[in-house]
């Protein structure tokens, strides 16, 4: 059960706040990890983290994914997954298609370049991942933490508004 309403009078104790705190650590280390995982992509592959994104979710969707199947779990607005994509078009790691089953929907698909291109960018994101958490953390502690986080993003996912 969260705690009642917090009654702040003071600045320093905002800054003491553990939820407060929590979340910032969560927040630094995430953008932190993000930064590191998208050199590491970068450098090996030479796409960004989100077209790793992308192309990790379209490895599950061999015949093509709507455009809404991209945003949503990648928190983008239908705009920013349309000029991510466009990006990804340019670049030969995907294929734009109109569906059969509705011409108003468009299908993305991986092309051989984008599922190499994935393949090399999952190496360097599970060797850095790896060293990473492996760094930090023993096996247990970093299950749970997978494990706690999942819920905390499917929890989190649960009260975002609708993007447009």
């Amino acid at each position: 059960m969260p705690d009642p309403e917090p009654q702040f009078r003071t600045a320093a104790q905002v800054a003491a706040d553990p939820g407060i705190q929590g979340i910032g650590v969560l927040l630094t280390t995430s953008a932190v990890v993000e930064r590191l995982l998208g050199g590491a992509i970068q450098r090996a592959a030479g796409i960004s983290h989100s077209m790793f994104e992308v192309l990790l979710i379209l490895a599950g969707h061999p015949e093509g994914a709507p455009m809404s199947r991209l945003s949503g779990p990648l928190v983008l607005t239908s705009g920013g997954a349309t000029r991510l994509v466009d990006r990804m078009l340019e670049a030969g790691l995907v294929t734009r298609t109109p569906s059969p089953a509705d011409r108003r929907v468009q299908l993305v698909a991986m092309t051989e370049l984008g599922e190499r291109t994935l393949v090399t960018a999952a190496t360097a994101h599970r060797r850095e991942t790896d060293r990473l958490l492996h760094g930090a953390l023993g096996p247990a502690e970093a299950a749970g933490l997978v494990e706690a986080l999942d819920r905390l993003g499917r929890h989190a996912r649960t009260e975002l508004p609708p993007l447009g």
